[in-house]
């Protein structure tokens, strides 16, 4: 990527507001030359477009089963956590509504959506007037908050993130855990252990024993329960671990390489390329461009 355009992301925050699924904010981007970026989220990011798209916007993910060649990108857009995404446009205004997902608050039925949303496909041009509808009036009332805005505005997030997971081909699982599945608790406690590490990666029969469950039993339930093998969510968690330490702090190298449970620094550089297609040097510099 051409160092000259990796630009400063110029943009204003016109309003915000935090509900127990998501915080939603309203921004203005000005971009005053052809954007050219990469996104690394550590979150599920559902975004909308209220002002017409820049010309010439086109995005492609940068690893995994997702990743390909660049593709135009429209108005409502889903970015999942941990997963790169290279942006291009010819610069210029826009207006976005983005919910960033967290899960802090999460109980019931709204841990169950997180974590459909922690394997949910990814979207750079969905169709959906409904999901589209419920961002603008979340939007709306964000920017002049009425009577019990927290709690309509909840309520259109979680309508937003059901619709998002039932175009994106997701079904109601409650059977498989009864199948041999992970309950939610089981999930949010594995999530919880990779959000912690710091130094080697806890391996699966670790992760196993913390949630009560034999490796063999972990390997097979935990596909079955989230739609990803054991080993590529590690690796993903390593990753994103990775990019916010390149990005967030002053480590060096070999120490980013040890806190996201790599044995050596050529052992983290590697696998880092193969994940972002850049290596952790030119990632980290990219970001620093943009403070």
């Amino acid at each position: 990527m051409n160092e000259i355009a990796a630009l400063e992301l110029d943009y204003e925050i016109e309003s915000t507001i935090s509900v127990a699924m998501a915080t939603v904010e309203v921004r203005r981007y000005r971009w005053s030359a052809p954007l050219d970026h990469v996104y690394c989220d550590s979150s599920p990011i559902l975004g909308l477009s209220l002002s017409p798209v820049p010309d010439n916007s086109k995005a492609r993910f940068q690893s995994g089963a997702e990743a390909g060649s660049f593709v135009p990108v429209r108005e409502l857009v889903f970015r999942p956590a941990a997963l790169p995404l290279h942006c291009m446009n010819s610069g210029g205004i826009q207006r976005l509504v983005m919910c960033d997902f967290h899960q802090a608050a999460a109980t019931g039925d709204s841990d169950q959506i997180f974590c459909k949303l922690a394997v949910a496909q990814p979207g750079l041009n969905l169709r959906s007037e409904s999901i589209a509808q419920a961002l603008r009036r979340i939007a709306a009332e964000a920017a002049a908050p009425g009577f019990a805005s927290v709690a309509l505005i909840e309520a259109m997030v979680t309508s937003a993130t059901i619709d998002l997971l039932r175009l994106c081909g997701h079904r109601d699982r409650r059977g498989d855990v009864a199948r041999g599945g992970l309950a939610p608790w089981q999930i949010r406690r594995i999530e919880e252990a990779l959000r912690e590490m710091d130094g080697a990666a806890p391996t699966v029969a670790a992760l196993a024993e913390l949630v009560g469950i034999t490796p063999r039993h972990m390997l097979r339930s935990f596909r079955l329960a989230t739609g990803s093998t054991v080993v590529r969510y590690i690796a993903k968690a390593r990753f994103s671990r990775a990019c916010g330490l390149l990005t967030g702090s002053d480590l060096s190298l070999k120490q980013v390489a040890y806190k996201s449970g790599f044995a050596t620094a050529s052992a983290f550089a590697a696998a880092f390329k193969r994940e972002a297609r850049e290596t952790p040097g030119e990632f980290r510099m990219r970001g620093r461009s943009r403070l």
